[in-house]
């Protein structure tokens, strides 16, 4: 099983994700600051007992006594320092993503389970709260373009309003939607019945998710899941990565590639290329389907390659296969 720090740090490696699709993304990433008409609720001061852990956390921070509330929402409990309209728009988007993401994978074939308790989002207000609120251990450096995390074992989503970062202005509103998005991609994940939290997920298969779908916009009513990540793409051509593509066996047993500065990119690029393959071509989707019901019973990587050539078929012609894929989406 990945080590635990390892599992929450996924997105704040050495070299950040946000950092490199954020500068490809440029405008095309609404803002969290947008208006939005939140249907969270607040909470009395006696926290649901879904939020001790976090209450307990936030207090030994020195958050707790700074203005700590909470909101709900139909699946989602909010909680956090922010100003409450910041954290009952973070609510919204999740809630509308998660019915986004059900009718999506359930039309795939996916069978989904709905959580049995709301989904907790810690919403903090900015670059100090969450510094605090992770730890030294846990945070080290929180860059401009760090915007938050999952954290698979305690199944916390954590996020902070990314206007008090370091520039301030759009490029943090930017980051603000972006890592919601993609980090509550991966709560929805471990969540539903798609990946197991507590077994063995191969980083690739849990990234290629999230960046699978990273680019819905909560403001277009007709935006899905699934469109085309120029951002993620743009690393076959613009990285000074002096790796251009990883063999799919490494992508799916090293893990570590994702926390690589000279494979980092590629990584996360290849591994939207390898789900997006499999969810978005008809004949390959069953293959996918019984991939991940065969994952979600190992809890140690030994059978990890055994699995993927069982259900994904030979890996030699799957990656000769997904370098083919990703020159098709690589043209204009």
């Amino acid at each position: 099983m990945t080590n635990p720090t390892d599992r929450l740090n996924r997105d704040r490696g050495p070299v950040s994700s946000r950092r490199f699709v954020l500068g490809a993304l440029a405008a095309g990433v609404g803002s969290l600051a947008a208006p939005w008409v939140a249907r969270a609720v607040a909470v009395e001061p006696d926290f649901p007992s879904e939020l001790a852990p976090v209450v307990a956390r936030a207090k030994r921070a020195g958050l707790r006594n700074l203005g700590f509330s909470a909101s709900k929402a139909n699946h989602y409990l909010g909680v956090g320092d922010s100003p409450t309209l910041f954290r009952d728009q973070a609510l919204a988007i999740c809630e509308k993503l998660a019915t986004v993401y059900r009718d999506y994978f359930e039309a795939k074939g996916f069978t989904l389970s709905p959580p049995a308790d709301r989904l907790v989002v810690v919403v903090l207000k900015d670059k100090a709260s969450y510094r605090s609120f992770v730890g030294d251990a846990e945070g080290a450096e929180v860059g401009a373009e760090v915007g938050g995390h999952y954290d698979v074992d305690a199944n916390q989503l954590v996020v902070f309003d990314s206007v008090h970062n370091d520039d301030g202005g759009a490029g943090s509103a930017r980051v603000n939607t972006f890592t919601l998005v993609h980090e509550a991609l991966h709560q929805l994940t471990y969540n539903s019945g798609l990946l197991e939290r507590r077994g063995d997920v191969p980083v690739a298969i849990s990234e290629g998710l999230a960046t699978f779908g990273e680019l819905w916009q909560h403001s277009n009513r007709r935006s899905t899941l699934g469109v085309k990540n120029s951002a993620r793409l743009s690393a076959f051509t613009q990285s000074e990565s002096p790796v251009g593509w990883i063999p799919i066996e490494e992508l799916l047993n090293k893990d570590e590639l994702f926390s690589d500065a000279e494979a980092a990119q590629i990584a996360y690029a290849e591994s939207w290329v390898l789900v997006h393959y499999f969810l978005r071509t008809p004949t390959k989707l069953p293959k996918f389907r019984a991939y991940l019901d065969a994952i979600r019973q190992r809890h140690e990587p030994a059978h990890r390659l055994d699995d993927a050539r069982t259900h994904l078929g030979d890996l030699d012609r799957l990656d000769k296969a997904l370098r083919q894929y990703r020159d098709k989406q690589l043209r204009p």
